[in-house]
C-alpha cells in the first residue's frame, strides 16, 4: 500500500492558482495540515536520531550551535524524497517557473533553546559556504512545520517584499530598519503541524527570534531555483537513495539535478567548532569507552597470530 504523502489541504489545491499567488500577488500561500500524519511521523523520527558522526561513513545528524540538521534527506528518508520529487510539488513548480528548475537544497532541522536569525531572502549565490551576491533566478521554497508552533520561534514574512528586497545588495535586512518601515505588515506563521509555509524565494523573513529553554521547533525545508547559463553551477551537492528513486523519466531527473553542475557545499559547514560545550562533554564521554575499546583491540591484534586472527574473523563474521 502506498502511503499517503498529503492531505486534502495541499493535495487538492490548484497549481496554477498557486504559483500566481507566489508570482505576482502577496508572495506565498499556507496550507494547514498539508502532511499526513503517517508521513510526518516518518520524518520526525529522522531528526529526532541525535547519534553525531565521528569517523564515520554514515549520514546523520550534525550540530551547529543551538540547532540540529540532517542535509541529506534525498539519502536517508523515503518520505522527504517522495515529497520532493511528488507530482504535487513539480506542477506548481511548472507553472511558476517559465523555464527548467531544479532542487538547490533540502533539509531537516531543529532549532531549540534560543536563536536569532536576520531578516533576510533566499536568493543568495554562494562561493563554497560564503555569501557573494544576489541573484535575479526566480525560486521557491517549500518550508513543513514538523510540530506546532505558536507564538514561540514562528516563521515570519513580509507580503509582496520580493517586490522591493532585491534592491539591496546585503544579505540580511536589520531588525531596525524592518521594524521602521515594515512592522505593520509582518506575518507571524502560527499553524499547526504539518503546516506548508509555500514562498517566493526574493520574499523577506526570518524566524522569529526567541529564547527559551526546553523549547525545540523541527522543520522540514527545500528549495528549487530556476536553472540559469548565467548562474552555473547553482545549488549544493546532493546525496540521493537509488531504491527511492521511482520515476526515472527525464522531467524528473532533471528536476533532481542529473546532468547539471552544483557547486555549492552542504550547509551548514559543521565541525568541532560548531558544537556547544556541553555537545563537546557529552562526545567526550560517548567517545572514551569507544577509544579503549580500539586500543584493547589494537594490542590483541599486535600480540595475536595473523592465521589465528583470521580464523577469529572467519567465526565471527
Amino acid at each position: 500500500m502506498v502511503q499517503q504523502l498529503f492531505t486534502p489541504a495541499f493535495n487538492e489545491a490548484d497549481p496554477k492558482e498557486t504559483a500566481d499567488e507566489l508570482k505576482a500577488k502577496k508572495g506565498y500561500c499556507i496550507f494547514e495540515k498539508a502532511i499526513a500524519p503517517a508521513t510526518l511521523s516518518a520524518i520526525l523520527a529522522k531528526i529526532e536520531r541525535k547519534d553525531y558522526l565521528i569517523n564515520s561513513n554514515n549520514v546523520g545528524v550534525v550540530r551547529s550551535s543551538w540547532s540540529n540538521f540532517l542535509s541529506h534527506t534525498l539519502a536517508v528518508s523515503q518520505q522527504c524524497y517522495d515529497i520532493i520529487t511528488s507530482e504535487q510539488v513539480r506542477a506548481i513548480c511548472r507553472n511558476y517557473f517559465d523555464g527548467p528548475f531544479k532542487l538547490s537544497s533540502q533539509r531537516l532541522y531543529e532549532t531549540h533553546t534560543q536563536a536569532h536569525l536576520p531578516w533576510h531572502t533566499d536568493n543568495n549565490l554562494l562561493s563554497e559556504n560564503k555569501f557573494r551576491a544576489k541573484h535575479s533566478m526566480p525560486g521557491l521554497v517549500f518550508l513543513f512545520y514538523l510540530n506546532d508552533v505558536s507564538d514561540i520561534n514562528p516563521f515570519q514574512l513580509i507580503p509582496d517584499s520580493y517586490t522591493w528586497a532585491d534592491r539591496s545588495t546585503d544579505r540580511y535586512f536589520s531588525d531596525k530598519y524592518i521594524d521602521d518601515n515594515y512592522a505593520d505588515q509582518i506575518v507571524s506563521v502560527r499553524a499547526p503541524k504539518g503546516t506548508l509555509i509555500l514562498s517566493n524565494s526574493h520574499l523577506v523573513h526570518r524566524a522569529k527570534p526567541f529564547k527559551c529553554a526546553g523549547f525545540k521547533r523541527y522543520t522540514f525545508i527545500f528549495q528549487v531555483d530556476e536553472v540559469s547559463e548565467n548562474y552555473a553551477g547553482h545549488g549544493e551537492r546532493l546525496l540521493i537513495n537509488p531504491s527511492f528513486v521511482n520515476d526515472t523519466s527525464p522531467e524528473v531527473l532533471s528536476y533532481l539535478g542529473f546532468g547539471t553542475r552544483s557547486d555549492y557545499v552542504t550547509l551548514p559547514q559543521t565541525s568541532v567548532s560548531t558544537l556547544l560545550p556541553q555537545d563537546l562533554l557529552l562526545m567526550q564521554k560517548n567517545i572514551l569507552p569507544q577509544a579503549f575499546r580500539g586500543l584493547m583491540l589494537s594490542v590483541a591484534k599486535s600480540l595475536i597470530p595473523n592465521a589465528m586472527l583470521n580464523r577469529i574473523k572467519n567465526q565471527i563474521y
